[in-house]
């Protein structure tokens, strides 16, 4: 069987390279994106410098804070981040089609069907990654493999910045000097009962047989065998059509009054909207989300006849979903989000289609008009309500959108 040549590209902490990028008075401080000290979010990305202090993705920022005090905590711009990572996917794509999307920052290449164009493989990579780094601006790192799995390790091992290729009949020997927690599944407690039986790095798991290895993890076990003799059959998809996208919010500080929390909706719904907009797409369904105070989370759907895209469409399906689980004598909420899934590319005719039609083209002219002279040239009763309590500058720092891709 003739060897892939799969390549894995990651730039290196993504959120905070742009602001360095673009603010350069940032380079070699500890960078931290994801919102204000004293607010409740999560970090989404950090610096190099900032990971010195123990600061990493998914810590609570106040954590963070009390890690890193001197740290630079930034809310960030997720359209900005966005806008790089279509530019990132767009160079990567120039050099094969079989580009797969595995985040916004990150991705698998199979440069296997293109050894007619490429009479050195090596050579390709270097050149690829001079021109993302150079056309981007960022740094990434690198990793060469003969499947998805050995790619991936070997850019754990170029990080930060460098490039690392696999040679041919030497993934064993690449492997086995591994930390076994560099094993995509190994967390913290199954590292710890890994290290109670002596293993410390991949290699001292060769000799544990399957079955012994299914008692100790269950099914995973079945998984972790092949991946400690780098064996991974997985194909690089092409990048493809989102499942779905949603908007949410994390509140600086919990939300009794209706009228505010509606008003949040809008401007989720708005966001959403916009979003299918320039996907060109439309949803057949959509759903919200509630958190409670006390971290109970519930949620309701509506599954659509017909598929919608405006905001106004959202809005109407997304309040009545809202006001059917908001129970506003119990608790105040912490968190609020609107989903749109079961996507299409086509919305077809309807009774009501001039009606929809108008509103469709009232969406598109608001849009364009905050396009030009941004978000608050145009805003509804509730945004304006909205707007006074949180400006937009801070809405852009608990405002997170996920787009789940079709596996």
């Amino acid at each position: 069987m003739r060897r892939r040549f799969i390549v894995h590209v990651d730039i290196d902490a993504f959120f905070a390279a742009v602001e360095v990028l673009l603010n350069p008075s940032l380079e070699g401080q500890p960078v931290i994106v994801g919102g204000l000290p004293h607010e409740r979010g999560v970090v989404s990305t950090a610096s190099y410098e900032a990971r010195r202090f123990g600061v990493h993705s998914g810590l609570p920022l106040r954590k963070a804070y009390q890690l890193c005090p001197q740290g630079i905590f930034l809310r960030g711009n997720y359209q900005l981040y966005r806008a790089f990572s279509e530019k990132f996917f767009s160079l990567l794509s120039s050099f094969t089609p079989d580009v797969e999307a595995a985040s916004l920052d990150e991705a698998y290449l199979d440069l296997t069907r293109c050894r007619p164009l490429y009479p050195s493989f090596s050579r390709t990579v270097r050149q690829l990654k001079e021109k993302v780094e150079k056309e981007l601006g960022l740094r990434v790192s690198v990793g060469v493999g003969p499947n998805k799995l050995l790619a991936k390790l070997a850019t754990h091992q170029a990080k930060p910045g460098g490039l690392v290729e696999i040679p041919p009949g030497k993934e064993s020997v690449f492997l086995q000097q591994l930390p076994v927690g560099c094993l995509p599944g190994v967390g913290p407690k199954a590292q710890a009962m890994l290290n109670l039986l002596g293993v410390k790095r991949v290699g001292d798991l060769w000799s544990f047989p399957r079955s012994t290895l299914r008692s100790l993890f269950g099914l995973n076990g079945d998984e972790l065998y092949l991946q400690v003799r780098g064996i991974d059959a997985r194909a690089v998809e092409p990048v493809r059509a989102p499942q779905s996208f949603s908007r949410e919010t994390t509140f600086l500080e919990d939300i009794w009054d209706e009228q505010l929390l509606l008003a949040h909706l809008a401007y989720l719904s708005d966001r959403l909207a916009l979003t299918l907009r320039e996907e060109k797409l439309f949803a057949h369904l959509i759903e919200v989300k509630i958190r409670y105070a006390d971290f109970r989370t519930v949620s309701r759907r509506r599954r659509l006849t017909m598929p919608l895209q405006t905001m106004g469409e959202i809005y109407r399906v997304a309040q009545d979903l809202f006001l059917s689980l908001f129970d506003s004598p119990r608790l105040a909420l912490r968190l609020v989000g609107v989903k749109a899934a079961e996507l299409t590319a086509s919305r077809p005719l309807a009774l009501f289609e001039p009606f929809l039609e108008r509103e469709e083209r009232l969406s598109r002219a608001v849009a364009e008009v905050r396009r030009k002279y941004g978000f608050a040239a145009v805003l509804t009763v509730r945004e304006r309500l909205l707007e006074r309590c949180y400006p937009l500058e801070q809405r852009r720092g608990f405002v997170l959108k996920t787009a789940s891709l079709t596996k």
